[in-house]
C-alpha cells in the first residue's frame, strides 16, 4: 500500500507487466508503419512516461510533438470538458499516432481526433496504455491498447492523482477500503 495525496493505493500492474504491454504495442506499431515516418503526438502530462518507453522501441523515423489536453483538473473523475492548452503541431500529410496514458470516458480523445482530423494528416491513429471501456461514452477510436481495465482510479507510470504519483514505476489502484 502507498499513500498518494489523501488516498491509499494498492499494487495493480507490475513494472514487468507494463514493459511487456509497451513492447507488444511497439511490435504492432512497427509492423503497421514499417517503412514510414511516424509523428507521435504525446498528450501531456500523463503520457510522457509511456511515450518515452514506446518511442525507444520503434524502428522507423519518429518525430515527437507534445500537446497538453486535460479533462480532469486534479479530480478523480472528468467533468466532461476538454481543455487544449498548446498550439497543434503541423501534421498535414503526416502519419500521426496520438499517445495517451489512459482513456476513460473518451471525451478528450474524441475531441483530439476531431481536432487533428481537420489538419489532414496522412493517417491518424491512437494508442493508449490503458482503457476503461465501461466508462466510454459512445464509440471511441483506439487502435492500440495495452490493457483494458475496470473503472477504478489508477496512478503511477506517468498518471497522477492531484499532481502526485507520476514517478511510480508501476501502476497502483485506489483502495477504497482505506480512504
Amino acid at each position: 500500500m502507498i499513500r498518494v495525496h489523501d488516498r491509499t493505493f494498492r499494487p495493480f500492474i507490475r513494472k514487468e507487466e507494463i514493459e511487456e504491454m509497451v513492447q507488444n504495442i511497439a511490435d504492432a506499431v512497427n509492423r503497421d508503419f514499417s517503412g514510414r515516418e511516424l509523428t507521435l503526438v504525446v498528450i501531456l502530462r500523463g503520457a510522457m512516461v509511456f511515450a518515452s518507453d514506446l518511442m525507444r522501441r520503434l524502428n522507423m523515423p519518429v518525430t515527437v510533438e507534445v500537446l497538453r489536453a486535460s479533462s480532469y483538473r486534479d479530480q478523480m473523475s472528468s467533468p466532461g470538458t476538454v481543455s487544449l492548452d498548446d498550439v497543434v503541431p503541423d501534421i498535414v500529410g503526416r502519419h500521426v499516432l496520438i499517445v495517451e496514458d489512459i482513456v476513460d470516458s473518451g471525451t478528450t480523445m474524441r475531441e483530439l481526433i476531431k481536432h487533428f482530423s481537420s489538419y489532414e494528416p496522412a493517417s491518424l491513429n491512437v494508442v493508449a496504455l490503458l482503457s476503461k471501456p465501461e466508462l466510454h461514452q459512445g464509440r471511441i477510436q483506439i487502435d492500440y491498447v495495452g490493457r483494458e481495465i475496470a473503472p477504478d482510479f489508477v496512478v503511477g507510470y506517468g498518471m497522477d492523482y492531484a499532481g502526485q504519483g507520476r514517478n511510480l514505476d508501476s501502476i497502483w489502484i485506489v483502495d477504497e477500503s482505506n480512504t
